[in-house]
């Protein structure tokens, strides 16, 4: 069986963290009550706990971040709504034609990091340890 890889954030606002990943990337919601809510993400179970207090600026967050790889064909589109979403971009999107990939990087609503990247060549998406 394939484990669920689950990584869980502190949130100022559920329902804004909420909308934001369903707008930006097409998420989908799970279990929620008022302290917390499941977000479904690129495969990944995203906890969003209502814990202002422990929501760390971003300043001292610097490079933490996490992300998804996506398909070469979908990653144009799927930046562009995200940084519409976002209001703009952490780090502009930058396609590497010599190295055959494409990344970007938007903030939800608390500044947490999203980075979102593409291989030219299928086979390095699925590459595995």
């Amino acid at each position: 069986m394939e484990p669920v890889f689950h990584l869980s954030l502190s949130v100022s606002d559920p329902q804004a963290t909420r909308t934001f990943y369903e707008s930006a990337f097409g998420a989908r919601v799970g279990r929620s009550t008022e302290a917390w809510i499941d977000i479904w993400l690129f495969g990944t179970q995203l906890t969003a706990y209502h814990r202002p207090a422990a929501v760390t600026p971003s300043p001292y967050r610097e490079a933490q971040h996490f992300g998804a790889t996506v398909s070469w064909v979908d990653w144009e589109a799927l930046v562009a709504r995200a940084g519409a979403v976002a209001g703009g971009f952490a780090t502009a999107p930058v396609v590497d034609d010599v190295k055959g990939q494409a990344k970007a990087i938007v903030a939800d609503p608390d500044g947490y990091l999203i980075e979102i990247k593409a291989y030219r060549d299928p086979t390095l998406t699925l590459q595995r340890p």
